[in-house]
């Protein structure tokens, strides 16, 4: 359980646009299934920052000893509210991230034959270029036409050749040799067909590449294999994403204003300078109520839980509240921070006007630490009620307590080897050459171990988040299941 520090915050947000710049170069760089270093930085650079984010998340809270603040200063009139714009980000992994993955792995999946990437590669080094070209002779059919999927073929394909002085004209062809081409089937057979090839003029005897036009005009690069080169369209579809994320990415920093009326109503309130219900108490822990109820088929039982922090009065009471907008994190985050430390439990001054749901306080200890908390109505006109209103302080200055990140130790350090892994099989299918049948099995598992990665988080995380932090534990048990 850690705090969500600024660095945490830059950290976790280059992982997610490395990530996103990686598969988007993955998709629409020339060379799409070439050689890939370009890939294979940036997806190292996502992985490198992930490992950060949650290193950085996983750090213990710094806690220091409670301070002794004389003479006792009045509630804040100015209470501050700020918290991470998160409820974007499943839409945002959804669209720059998941979806993306897909497609990839699609890609991936369907690469040319290592020996096809050779000949490419070899091509791209003699100067690649493109034209259209026609089949004049089918040597072998390898796979014939389904559907809309193209016979493969190896095929001779005579193309014009530019002569100088006949100002661009041709009147002059070569013809390439072509293995494994990827040919779309006409009337009459594959000869004849009008393809587009892949070539250098300089090195006929390289032969040529057939595949769709998407495809080959995304193998021609300008200088190498490992040349970054980007079309204009690309160029555009960078500067967009960039945009967006950029955006988005702001919205982390932004003060979000409360979206609870009664939250609104309790700053505003204060901010009026009315004179609030406020009692003194200190937070002494943070308390988990776990009831044994039975569960919902015969022959079992199930544990219910909710997590409260309790705090002590300056009478000796004590009380339970909590925030259900909090998850239990954050409320263990509270404890360690907050706890000990006397200060202001708060209420609003028109809290009769709130009838929906439980009553908004405040507590704001007398360091200047700010926690907005949600408490029951029956305690609230128990002990808020009665209690002798307190003139807030204009001039007071105060800071929210710190959000929790959202990183938790026990499932992210596993997701992250399990991501690393899958990163290493990528790397291979982008790096070596290899037959297409072990492309797509690599690429298979690659996406398996991804998949298996988040699902073991997701389930892990919830396992884990209400026991993240140090909590005091009081167990309950229906009276009608007996004795445990």
């Amino acid at each position: 359980m850690g705090r969500n520090v600024w660095g945490t915050r830059l950290l976790g947000g280059g992982a997610l646009l490395f990530a996103a710049l990686t598969l988007w170069t993955l998709l629409f760089h020339a060379g799409v299934s070439v050689y890939r270093p370009d890939v294979v930085a940036l997806g190292a650079l996502a992985l490198a920052s992930a490992a950060g984010w949650v290193w950085s998340g996983s750090r213990p809270i710094p806690v220091t000893p409670p301070g002794q603040v004389e003479p006792v200063p009045a509630p804040a009139a100015k209470l501050p509210w700020r918290r991470p714009f998160r409820d974007f980000l499943p839409l945002l992994l959804a669209v720059v991230v998941v979806l993306p993955a897909v497609v990839v792995v699609a890609e991936l999946m369907s690469r040319p034959d290592g020996d096809d990437l050779k000949r490419i590669a070899a091509i791209q080094e003699a100067g690649a270029e493109v034209a259209w070209g026609t089949v004049v002779k089918v040597e072998q059919v390898k796979k014939k036409a389904y559907k809309e999927m193209p016979a493969t073929a190896d095929v001779t394909v005579e193309v014009p050749v530019p002569v100088p002085g006949l100002g661009g004209g041709s009147s002059d062809t070569t013809r390439l040799e072509v293995a494994n081409g990827h040919i779309q089937t006409v009337t009459g057979g594959l000869k004849g067909a009008s393809v587009l090839v892949l070539y250098a003029p300089t090195a006929p005897a390289l032969g040529g590449v057939v595949d769709g036009p998407g495809n080959v005009e995304r193998y021609l690069e300008s200088h190498s294999a490992s040349a970054f080169s980007r079309t204009p369209t690309t160029t555009w579809i960078g500067l967009v994403i960039a945009a967006v994320l950029t955006f988005f990415g702001s919205l982390m920093f932004v003060r979000v204003p409360p979206s609870d009326p009664a939250l609104r109503a309790l700053r505003s309130d204060a901010a009026a300078g009315a004179a609030l219900p406020a009692v003194r108490a200190r937070i002494t822990a943070a308390r988990r109520n776990e009831h044994t109820t039975f569960g919902t088929v015969d022959g079992t039982v199930r544990v219910r839980s909710d997590h409260k922090l309790r705090f002590a009065l300056e009478d000796g009471s004590e009380l339970l509240i909590g925030n259900p907008a909090l998850e239990p994190a954050g409320l263990a985050l509270l404890a360690a921070r907050m706890g000990e430390r006397p200060g202001w439990l708060c209420g609003a001054r028109n809290w009769r006007l709130i009838r929906n749901g439980e009553q908004p306080v405040a507590f704001v200890t007398d360091e200047g630490e700010v926690a907005f908390l949600k408490m029951g109505r029956e305690d609230f006109e128990r002990i808020l009620e009665p209690a002798t209103p307190v003139q807030p302080d204009p001039e007071r200055r105060t800071r929210l307590s710190p959000w929790p990140t959202a990183v938790v130790p026990g499932a992210h350090w596993p997701w992250l080897g399990g991501t690393a892994l899958s990163y290493g099989l990528v790397v291979l299918v982008l790096t070596v050459p290899m037959s297409q049948l072990a492309a797509g099995l690599t690429t298979a598992l690659a996406a398996a171990v991804a998949v298996a990665s988040w699902v073991f988080l997701v389930r892990r995380r919830a396992a884990l988040s209400d026991r993240t932090g140090r909590w005091e534990v009081r167990a309950t048990r229906d009276p009608e299941l007996g004795p445990a």
